[in-house]
């Protein structure tokens, strides 16, 4: 073999090196970054809740029922928290809601208004990193406040309790780096155990003494972003 002929071998013998080494070298470069294992996240839901179970319960009249009352609710909630190892998150929410009275329970001539506002601590995981299946527990202290005013009386019922457990679920999809949108469906377990009667400016509080259960199945879209 000639010299020249050595040369050009040796020529495309180091150029096919060049090329697997590039060609190596891609892979590891069009790999996403790694998420922190801590940051900090923030989210947003809206849904629709329907009541369960009583208010109180009463041994002369029965139990006072929340749909009676209440026939469907619209809350907004506010997460927010720390994000543990890109699934689990852990932290607090606040939630207000408008709640719909049944047609029955607002007269010719009243004003009647009816509302819910919850707070606590929750946790949840997710199944994958990048969006999909999560589930979660949560726990707090809920409100609600009932109003009737009319030209001859006003009248405002408060009552508040605690929620023992929240369990809650849904599915994540990851829009952006950062960013999942997704439905979420709950249902809570909790009794009202304090009530707050307000008449024409007087006000007096009390302990329920006949607790019931009640509870609260939402269904809707939560957002959130994290750090």
């Amino acid at each position: 073999m000639s010299q020249k002929a050595s040369r050009a071998g040796a020529r495309t013998t180091a150029f096919a090196v060049t090329l697997l080494l590039a060609a190596g070298a891609l892979p590891a470069a069009a790999e996403e970054p790694v998420p922190p294992d801590l940051g900090f996240t923030v989210g947003a839901r809206v849904s629709a809740a329907f009541p369960m179970g009583s208010v109180l319960s009463d041994p002369d009249n029965g139990p006072l029922l929340i749909d009676e009352l209440v026939a469907i609710s619209i809350p907004i909630q506010v997460d927010f928290g720390l994000t543990l190892h890109r699934r689990w998150f852990v932290g607090a929410y606040v939630q207000y809601a408008w709640d719909f009275l049944q047609i029955d329970q607002c007269k010719v001539g009243q004003s009647c208004s009816v509302s819910g506002l919850r707070l606590g601590l929750q946790a949840t995981y997710a199944f994958r990193d990048h969006g999909g299946p999560w589930a979660g527990l949560g726990t707090g202290w809920e409100w609600m406040f009932t109003s009737y005013a009319s030209a001859d009386f006003t009248t405002r019922l408060d009552v508040a309790g605690w929620e023992y457990a929240i369990f809650q679920g849904g599915w994540d999809v990851e829009v952006s780096p950062g960013w999942r949108v997704g439905p979420w469906v709950s249902g809570s377990v909790g009794e009202f155990s304090r009530a707050s009667l307000g008449v024409d400016g007087r006000t007096s509080e009390t302990a329920i003494p006949n607790r019931a259960v009640h509870g609260w199945l939402q269904l809707g879209v939560k957002g959130s972003f994290s750090l």
